[in-house]
């Protein structure tokens, strides 16, 4: 596993320099109507703030362990143990440390639906290459909030 992600890393930094677009890895946690998510993004943002990329999300670890085997059979068929695809985000409003933007997530869940999730991000940068982010959205007609960290290079 270790291989796989310093392989992530060291490829997203070639590409992006040899693109010359912003490299973005993003670690968030999403707090759903059925149990908070966690997930990693990898992306890139154009010139024009304009940020596009990959991510995987899944159940909270915590959730892993304080769920039996039978509470986990009886979940209902549409919950969402995993979310992997492409996202998204254009600015709505940016400033020099801070920038708004809004987020659309496509992707496969459980290997077998279909989803989109629109979201409204906020991102601060207290220093360089640092980004803490806050965000609403909106998964199954139901709201969602969002913590993330990233870092920028």
């Amino acid at each position: 596993m270790k291989k796989h992600i310093l392989f992530t890393l060291l490829f997203a930094a070639v590409l992006g320099t040899v693109s010359a677009q912003k490299v973005i890895i993003r670690t968030y946690v999403e707090k759903t109507h059925m149990s908070p998510k966690t997930g990693t993004a990898i992306g890139f943002e154009n010139r024009f703030l304009w940020e596009y990329g990959a991510f995987f999300q899944e159940a909270s670890l915590m959730e892993s362990f304080m769920m039996s085997d039978e509470e986990r059979a009886a979940l209902p068929r549409e919950y969402e143990k995993d979310l992997t695809g492409i996202y998204f985000a254009v600015p709505i409003v940016a400033r020099e440390s801070f920038i708004v933007k809004a987020n659309v997530r496509t992707g496969v869940s459980n290997g077998e639906n279909f989803v989109i999730t629109p979201s409204v991000l906020a991102d601060f940068m207290p220093v360089k290459h640092v980004h803490i982010g806050l965000g609403v959205g909106s998964r199954a007609f139901r709201p969602t909030l969002q913590a993330s960290f990233a870092l920028s290079f």
